[in-house]
């Protein structure tokens, strides 16, 4: 583990445990505290009020995938620039041995702060980043570079321990990637990150990172679509790491919350999704609503469905906000206890999205935008009325 002058402060049980070979177990995600993370971040923030005028920023949009947010925050910062120059992009040339060559369209020389707005799919994107931010700093002498993830890969493997509770030797991508960004990068935004590893591994390395949830801006578009009753809906809870956002939604919409028991079977890709019967009779001839992070397969909101459709519910509206879509979607999505299916332009997704009318697209430009602009600000997203409830921490 990277040495850090920085004494990161654990949620009780969620910090990495070693056992007697002297091995670092990542039993459960760790998780930071909120005081912690708003106090890292905020002494981040003085460092930049100290050495340079915010205004003095320059928004750097990496070459966008296809059909991803960047396309449409480059349009909206082309039209209405934020911070003190025209936004920048780059041209890449790839040479028949793989080699990429990234040329910056729009440099701003002069320019002290610098954000990059990226949706990392791999370890391609990640070296995009490197490189661009490495030109900011060490060609042009920029003092600070933040990073916006719309979307974070190598986010998923972020235990290395069996359900057993037996090690396993599987390697921490999203550390060792954020480890190679920390040479270049001073701070991370990620859109609805996977786990609260990915904080803690930014933090390991000495970056603050806010994670920050889209989930108001997806209910307010679903309450326009559907008009939701407190009285005739429920939200679940389809694991721990969307609990947070659940409650938040729960709150905001005033409407009752039931919990998911999710069990993967041993050595199966199976998973079993169960409710008590106070629960059961909850929901039954209601209309359900689920919030998660990503949709792969999209095999866990399927089987909720499946279940709900035995318990009698009425219909189920899913809000997904990385639409990853990987073989077995394009099937699964179909099921017809779905209502509606939201989900964001955070990435690109691998399935083509067009085969299917039942899921609509909401753009993360408005939130990007505003994260932008308060940033320049200088607010403290953990301190601030709006952006407190988004933060995924508790």
């Amino acid at each position: 583990m990277p040495k850090n002058k920085i004494t990161l402060k654990y949620l009780p049980g969620k910090k990495p445990v070693k056992d007697k070979l002297g091995r670092r177990l990542f039993v459960h995600a760790p998780e930071l505290t909120y005081k912690f993370s708003s106090c890292f971040w905020q002494s981040k923030n003085n460092e930049i009020n100290k050495k340079i005028k915010r205004k003095n920023c320059q928004i750097v949009v990496l070459t966008p995938h296809q059909d991803d947010v960047t396309q449409e925050i480059y349009k909206s910062l082309k039209h209405k620039p934020l911070g003190k120059y025209p936004v920048a992009t780059t041209i890449e040339q790839e040479f028949p041995d793989g080699e990429l060559k990234i040329l910056i369209e729009n440099e701003a020389v002069n320019a002290q702060s610098i954000y990059i707005i990226a949706s990392i799919l791999n370890e391609r994107d990640f070296s995009r980043v490197r490189k661009v931010a490495d030109h900011y700093q060490n060609t042009l002498g920029a003092k600070f570079v933040t990073l916006i993830c719309p979307h974070l890969g190598s986010a998923r493997e972020d235990k290395n321990v069996t359900p057993k509770g037996e090690y396993e030797p599987s390697v921490t991508s999203i550390r060792s990637e954020i480890g190679s960004l920390s040479v270049f990068v001073n701070r991370m935004i990620v859109v609805e990150p996977h786990s609260s590893t990915t904080q803690t591994c930014a933090a390991l390395f000495g970056i603050p990172l806010a994670p920050i949830s889209p989930w108001k801006l997806m209910i307010d578009e679903l309450n326009k679509k559907t008009k939701i009753n407190p009285d005739n809906w429920i939200v679940l809870r389809p694991d721990d790491g969307r609990n947070l956002a659940t409650i938040h939604i729960q709150n905001y919409l005033k409407i009752p919350s039931v919990s998911f028991d999710k069990v993967r079977l041993s050595g199966q890709a199976v998973s079993i999704f169960k409710l008590s019967s106070q629960e059961q009779q909850l929901i039954k001839n209601k209309a359900c609503l689920v919030y998660d992070d990503e949709a792969s397969t999209m095999g866990t909101i399927y089987a909720i469905a499946d279940a709900l459709q035995g318990y009698g519910a009425k219909s189920l509206a899913v809000c997904l906000v990385h639409c990853k879509f990987t073989p077995g979607w394009e099937n699964r999505i179909k099921h017809p206890l779905f209502s509606i299916i939201l989900g964001t332009d955070s990435r690109q997704p691998i399935g083509n999205i067009n085969i299917t009318e039942n899921i609509e697209i909401i753009s993360l430009e408005p939130l990007l935008r505003e994260i932008i602009e308060a940033d320049i600000e200088g607010i403290n997203f953990w301190k601030d009325k709006e952006f407190k409830e988004m933060i995924l921490q508790e």
